[in-house]
C-alpha cells in the first residue's frame, strides 16, 4: 500500500494505460479521479460517461475509492474541472497523471488544420490545462507528484504521425521545464514513455495491412496470457514515481514496455565545431564536409529495442 492518503487525478483513466494506472493506484490505497472523455481514439468527437464510470465502479467494488469525470482536458476549463472534481471529493490533490490522448495518422500532405489542433490540443495542451490547474494546491501543500506521458513516436518521429510525434516530444519538454520551476515547492515532473496493446496501437497496427495481422495476433496471444503487452505493465514504474519514495526523482524521461523499465539520459551535444573567429560562409562550405559529413540523415532513437 504505497499510496495510502493519496489523492490522484488520471486522466485517460477510462481505457488502456490510464485505467491500469487507474486501478494499480487504488489497489495501492489512493483516493481515484477517473477522468476521461470518452471519446473516440482519432478525434475529440463526441463524449461519452461509459469507460470512465466503469473504471470508477470497478475500483469501488475492490474495496477503493474513486469518482468519474468526464471532462475534455483540451480545454483549460476542462483541466481546471478535472482538478475541482478531486478538491470538492477527497480534500485535496497529490499526484497527476496525464494520460489521455487521440491519433490521427496520415501522410503529412493529408493533415488539415483540424487534425492538427486535435491532436496537439489533446496531447500538450492537455498536460498544460490540467498541470496548471494542480500546481496550485500542490504548490500550496509544497508537494506534488506530475506524471506526464510521451512515446517512442517523439523520439524517432513516426512518419504517419506528425501531430502524435510533435505534441509527445513537447510533453518531454515540458517536463524538464516544470521540473525546474516547481522543484522548490517539492513538486516533482517526470515523463514515461509507455508500451502496451490498446486501442490507440490497434488503430496503428490496422491501418499497416498484412503487418497488423502478424503483429495483432501475436499480441493479444500475449494479452490472453497477460504477459508482455499487457498495459498494466506500465503501472509498477507510475506507482514508484508516484510514491513518497520518489521525492529526489524529477526531471527524468522512462520507458516502461514490456518487463523492461528504461531511463533516458538527456540529450547531448554532438561534434562542435569551433573557429577562431566569425565563421564565413565558404568556410562553411569548405569545412562541412570534414566536420559533419556530407550526408546527415534522421534515423530516431531505436526504442524498445
Amino acid at each position: 500500500m504505497r499510496l495510502v492518503g493519496k489523492v490522484a487525478v488520471v486522466t485517460g483513466g477510462g481505457r488502456g494505460i490510464g485505467r491500469g494506472i487507474a486501478m494499480a493506484f487504488a489497489a495501492q490505497g489512493a483516493k481515484v479521479v477517473v477522468a476521461d472523455y470518452g471519446g473516440p481514439v482519432d478525434a475529440v468527437g463526441r463524449g461519452s460517461s461509459g469507460p470512465a464510470d466503469k473504471v470508477a465502479a470497478e475500483i469501488g467494488e475492490h474495496g477503493g475509492e474513486a469518482v468519474a469525470c468526464y471532462e475534455n482536458v483540451a480545454t483549460m476549463e476542462g483541466g481546471r474541472r478535472v482538478v475541482q472534481a478531486a478538491l470538492e471529493r477527497f480534500g485535496r490533490l497529490d499526484i497527476l497523471v496525464c494520460a489521455a490522448g487521440i491519433l490521427v495518422q496520415k501522410p503529412l500532405w493529408e493533415f488539415t488544420e483540424e487534425d492538427w489542433d486535435s491532436v496537439i490540443n489533446v496531447h500538450l495542451k492537455g498536460h498544460f490545462a490540467c498541470t496548471r490547474a494542480a500546481i496550485e494546491p500542490m504548490r500550496a501543500q509544497r508537494s506534488g507528484r506530475l506524471l506526464f506521458f510521451s512515446s517512442a513516436a517523439a523520439l524517432s518521429g513516426s512518419p504517419l504521425q506528425a501531430s502524435y510525434s510533435t505534441a509527445k516530444a513537447g510533453v518531454i519538454g515540458f517536463t524538464w521545464s516544470c521540473a525546474g520551476a516547481l522543484r522548490e515547492y517539492g513538486i516533482t515532473a517526470n515523463c514515461i514513455l509507455p508500451g502496451g496493446a490498446t486501442r490507440m496501437t490497434d488503430k496503428i497496427w490496422g491501418e499497416l495491412g498484412t503487418l497488423s495481422e502478424q503483429v495483432g495476433q501475436r499480441l493479444r496471444s500475449d494479452l490472453a496470457q497477460g504477459t508482455y503487452r499487457d498495459p498494466e505493465n506500465v503501472s509498477p514504474l507510475a506507482i514508484y514515481l508516484a510514491s513518497n519514495a520518489a521525492s529526489g526523482i524529477t526531471g527524468q524521461v522512462f520507458g516502461a514496455v514490456g518487463y523492461q523499465i528504461t531511463h533516458f539520459k538527456p540529450f547531448e551535444a554532438g561534434h562542435t565545431w569551433r573557429a577562431e573567429g566569425p565563421i564565413k560562409v565558404d568556410e562553411v562550405f569548405l569545412r562541412w564536409p570534414k566536420e559533419f559529413g556530407e550526408r546527415l540523415e534522421h534515423t530516431g532513437i531505436k526504442w524498445p529495442p
